[in-house]
């Protein structure tokens, strides 16, 4: 006398299935949890001094990667109306509570067009032609690690600017 098993077999299968499905749900669902978690990891790094953000036309930073380019470190973070602790930095809203207190984060032998009146920056080429009033063509020709505007060496370009915090000097040429 032989028994049937198939009932058996289906039931096994239908199991299995049902496992496997379960197992890529949970896979799934910790593989979102660990991405939302490194993205507020990176925010959260991004609005903290030394962390970078970038600046769009809104005036309101967006996390980034300090090797954006340009991008912008944090040298402070206040209170939002309360003034950052040297005007040379350039502010950012963060959010309602936080106001940033910015250094461009730019590299030697780019150009940048510096955006009137708000300042933001954006990577252009050296020989880029700007329509009057789009903003000044600047190409960065030395990046120092000190805040000292008398860094530059001669010959080094037209202006330094320097940045209390993190420490930083550009020494730029204007070239429009």
């Amino acid at each position: 006398m032989t028994t049937d098993r198939r009932p058996w077999t289906t039931l096994r299968i239908a199991l299995i299935a049902l496992a496997a499905v379960a197992l890529l749900a949970a896979a799934i669902t910790v593989m979102h949890i660990a991405r939302t978690a490194a993205a507020d990891g990176i925010r959260a790094q991004s609005f903290t001094v030394g962390g970078c953000v970038t600046l769009p036309a809104s005036g309101v930073a967006r996390a980034a990667v300090c090797s954006e380019d340009p991008s912008y470190t944090v040298g402070a973070v206040t209170a939002a109306g309360v003034s950052c602790p040297s005007a040379a930095y350039q502010r950012a809203d963060a959010d309602d509570a936080h106001t940033l207190c910015l250094v461009p984060n730019l590299v030697a032998e780019h150009c940048y067009l510096l955006s009137m009146p708000i300042g933001t920056l954006a990577r252009s080429t050296c020989a880029a032609e700007t329509e009057s009033g789009d903003g000044v063509l600047v190409q960065v020709t030395e990046r120092l690690e000190v805040a000292d505007g008398d860094a530059c060496r001669a010959g080094a370009g037209d202006h330094a600017w320097p940045y209390p915090t993190p420490a930083r000097t550009y020494c730029t040429r204007t070239l429009l």
